[in-house]
């Protein structure tokens, strides 16, 4: 296969395939916060119907909704799968990264509660094997058995507007995560710095992706203080893109992603790529657990809460 036209197909690529897509995305975080219905899902994403009929029918394709006839009157409810649920640490450390770094710029606030011990908690990203939290400067990685190359396929996905302006009723939780993991061009920008590829050649070697939209996502991602530029040479044009500290806290979506992927997609010859978590040594799978019991944080054990202008309504 010609290197000039294949980028690495990761799980993070194959992850991206079915939910790197703001409709997709607004409408996964209603499943989690448990609503089922067709009008509910237009009602609280503020979509078209048109949109939300078209992502519905590719979750059920992907099988991570399924279709159950209402017990009353017609339609169907869409109910979470195992492989749609497994989505829920990615809704998680989004969350974490929304009240870390944009949690000052809604006039509301979101909070988790873990049904297990009681307490109002944040999401902790944590090794599976030591329990210690995931910094990704101590993980390392390696190109796996699985990790193939492909000649990428760009959907054109079209999403206008903002999204904390597409509800009538109400905003996402994590406006921000969905506008950028929306967006699998930026993310893929961003899958690049985690693996050392920081200058803006490599970058589109790396994606395969026009000049143009690299440009683009760039751009924006150091206006949103996510990368930061770095002269590597006397040249004023001579930049590399470097990750601020918000934007490395993006790892643990990024991880989560990985893993759903892994899970997923891999196939018979394993995993696409290998990390390693170097202060236990052993081969990193992450859990998200709740920072005031060190629980795990799951789907049945979790209840989000929202608190605007003094009212607190329960979500989920």
């Amino acid at each position: 296969m010609d290197q000039q036209r294949t980028i690495r197909a990761c799980s993070i690529w194959r992850a991206l395939d079915v939910i790197g897509d703001v409709p997709v995305l607004l409408i996964m975080e209603q499943c989690f916060l448990g609503v089922h219905a067709f009008d509910d899902f237009v009602a609280r994403t503020g979509l078209a119907r048109s949109v939300v009929n078209g992502r519905l029918k590719k979750l059920v394709d992907e099988d991570c909704l399924m279709k159950r006839p209402k017990k009353t009157g017609r339609g169907f409810h869409y109910m979470l799968t195992q492989k749609g649920r497994d989505q829920f640490p990615n809704a998680l450390t989004m969350l974490r990264w929304q009240h870390r770094w944009e949690a000052d710029s809604r006039d509301f606030q979101v909070r988790l509660r873990h049904a297990t011990c009681g307490h109002a908690t944040e999401p902790v990203p944590v090794c599976a094997h030591c329990r210690g939290e995931i910094d990704p400067r101590d993980v390392d990685w390696r190109e796996g058995p699985g990790l193939a190359r492909i000649v990428p396929t760009y959907e054109r996905r079209r999403f206008n507007g903002v999204v904390t302006a597409r509800r009538p009723g109400g905003r996402p939780l994590v406006d921000a995560m969905i506008e950028l993991f929306g967006d699998r061009w930026a993310t893929l920008v961003v899958r690049a710095m985690f693996t050392h590829i920081n200058r803006f050649d490599d970058i589109q070697r790396d994606t395969l992706m026009a000049t143009n939209i690299l440009t683009g996502r760039l751009e924006r991602l150091v206006k949103q203080g996510i990368l930061r530029t770095s002269r590597y040479s006397a040249h004023a044009d001579r930049v590399e893109y470097r990750l601020t500290e918000k934007g490395r806290d993006l790892y643990p979506v990024l991880l989560a992603l990985l893993q759903w992927g892994d899970r997923w997609f891999a196939d018979d010859r394993g995993a696409p790529l290998i990390l390693t978590h170097r202060p236990c040594g052993h081969d990193l799978r992450m859990q998200v657990t709740c920072s005031e019991c060190s629980g795990d944080l799951d789907l049945s054990n979790s209840e989000f809460e929202i608190e605007e202008l003094g009212a607190k309504a329960l979500m989920a």
